[in-house]
């Protein structure tokens, strides 16, 4: 039974490799989080500088349509102007040329604004753009170093489940059954008894159950916790792993 109480104490080491690595692997990401943070935001900042942009873009077409719409409806008023015969009519021409002028005024008015705006948001558009780039190569670098550790530490999990189906195979099948039942509510399965107390749960452990497990005839449990029991000196260094 000694021999089964060491093949747990492996076994145990080999699963504390293994969560301790997926705490790992759950961390990892969040090294990066200020990168991608401000990544993000170099992105969301430029997204909006080429949204203002394209709309101005947009603005100008339309501008620009409605500009050439009334000087084409001030060149057909000049074309009817040897056809005007009398001063009512002139005067009639005379008011609406004025009116066409007027919107034509303010139309090249309103684009000389809009073109001096897209100037202003193409030089916003190129400084996000450079910003986010910069912002881009340090995230996808540190972002490149996290997921290269990531793949080493699955390397090593694996590496651990192939160990842990080894040692198990090496156990009792009442007795994994055992461990497996504990590890599945607590970190530690096995814990060592010290001054007649449970290294679990620091309750203290009758005398005679302590007698019973240094006999090592079988696997005892605590009383309170139900962990299963072992006596530091005769499993040797495989103890301290299990006493941290």
């Amino acid at each position: 039974m000694l021999e089964q109480l060491r093949l747990l104490l492996d076994l145990q080491e080999v699963d504390e490799a293994i969560a301790e690595a997926r705490l790992k692997q759950r961390k990892l990401p969040d090294l990066v989080a200020k990168e991608l943070a401000a990544f993000t935001e170099a992105e969301d900042g430029l997204k909006e500088a080429e949204q203002t942009l394209a709309e101005l873009e947009t603005s100008r077409r339309d501008k620009e349509g409605q500009l050439e719409e009334q000087e084409a409806h001030m060149q057909r008023l000049k074309g009817h102007l040897k056809e005007i015969t009398n001063t009512r009519e002139y005067q009639a021409y005379i008011q609406e040329m004025d009116g066409v002028q007027r919107v034509v005024g303010q139309l090249e008015e309103e684009i000389l604004g809009i073109l001096a705006d897209i100037d202003t948001t193409r030089e916003q558009v190129a400084e996000r753009r450079k910003d986010f780039d910069a912002h881009r190569q340090v995230y996808e670098t540190e972002r490149a170093k996290v997921d290269e550790e990531l793949a080493l530490i699955e390397k090593d999990v694996e590496a651990a489940r192939a160990a842990k189906a080894e040692r198990s195979a090496k156990i009792q099948p009442a007795l994994l059954k055992r461990y497996d039942k504990i590890t599945a509510q607590v970190r530690r399965a096995l814990v060592p008894v010290v001054s007649y107390s449970c290294g679990g749960c620091h309750m203290n452990v009758p005398p005679q159950l302590v007698s019973e497990v240094k006999r090592s005839n079988q696997v005892q449990q605590c009383p309170h916790c139900h962990r299963l029991l072992f006596v530091p000196d005769q499993v040797g260094d495989q103890a301290a792993g299990a006493h941290r």
